[in-house]
C-alpha cells in the first residue's frame, strides 16, 4: 500500500512538475515576447514624434482658429490638389474669415528634381485651382492678390472669398476622385515613326 501511495506520489509529483515547467516556458516565452514588443513600439513612439504632429506644422502659440464649416470644406478639397513627388508643399495663413494667404512652404522644396520650384509653383497653382471650384460650388467667387514676384517667395497668392448666389457650380466629386493611375499604362517603346505629326509637350 504504502508503494503505490508512493508511486502514485511520484506520479503526481513528475505529472505536476512537467506540468510546472511547461507554464512557466509558456510564461516566460509571453513576457519576453510582451517585452521586445512594447520596448519596440515605445523606442519608435519615442524616436518619431510626427507620428503626433506634423514637424512642419507652423503654430503661433496659444491662438486657435476655428473655421467656418464653408472653409473647412474648401481647404479640404483644395488639399486633394495633385503636387510633384506629392510634396503638398503649400500652406494656408488665416488672416480672417474667408481671407488667406496661400504660401510656399520651403521645407516641401526639393533641390534635386527641382531646383527652381517651378513644380512647386505648378503644385501651388493646382491647390489654387482646387479651390476656386470648391469655392465656386460652395457659392462664393475668389478674389486673388498675386504676392509673390519669383518662385522662392514665401507668400503666394493673398486670396478673398465672397458669396455670390449666381457663382457657378462644379462637380466636386471629381476633385474627390481625381486619382494617378500608371498600372494601365503601355510599356512598349515608342518608336520615332509613331511621334510623326503628332505634338510633344
Amino acid at each position: 500500500m504504502k508503494l503505490i501511495i508512493y508511486i502514485k506520489k511520484k506520479l503526481t509529483n513528475v505529472v505536476i512538475s512537467i506540468h510546472y515547467d511547461v507554464m512557466k516556458r509558456r510564461q516566460f516565452l509571453g513576457i519576453v515576447g510582451g517585452t521586445v514588443l512594447m520596448g519596440g513600439v515605445s523606442g519608435y513612439l519615442l524616436s518619431d514624434k510626427k507620428n503626433f504632429v506634423r514637424a512642419n506644422a507652423k503654430f503661433n502659440g496659444e491662438q486657435k482658429i476655428l473655421l467656418l464649416p464653408d472653409e473647412q470644406q474648401i481647404l479640404f478639397l483644395a488639399s486633394l490638389a495633385p503636387s510633384g513627388h506629392n510634396t503638398q508643399p503649400w500652406f494656408v495663413n488665416y488672416v480672417e474669415p474667408y481671407h488667406w494667404i496661400i504660401g510656399n512652404d520651403k521645407s516641401k522644396w526639393l533641390p534635386a528634381v527641382d531646383p527652381t520650384q517651378r513644380e512647386t509653383i505648378l503644385s501651388i497653382g493646382a491647390f489654387l485651382q482646387n479651390l476656386e471650384y470648391a469655392a465656386s460650388n460652395l457659392g462664393y467667387n475668389c478674389y486673388y492678390s498675386i504676392l509673390a514676384t519669383i518662385n522662392q517667395d514665401e507668400n503666394i497668392v493673398d486670396i478673398k472669398l465672397n458669396k455670390n448666389l449666381n457663382a457657378i457650380k462644379f462637380p466636386i466629386e471629381k476633385i474627390k476622385q481625381r486619382r494617378t493611375v500608371r498600372s494601365c499604362t503601355s510599356r512598349a517603346e515608342i518608336f520615332a515613326k509613331a511621334l510623326l505629326g503628332k505634338t510633344v509637350l
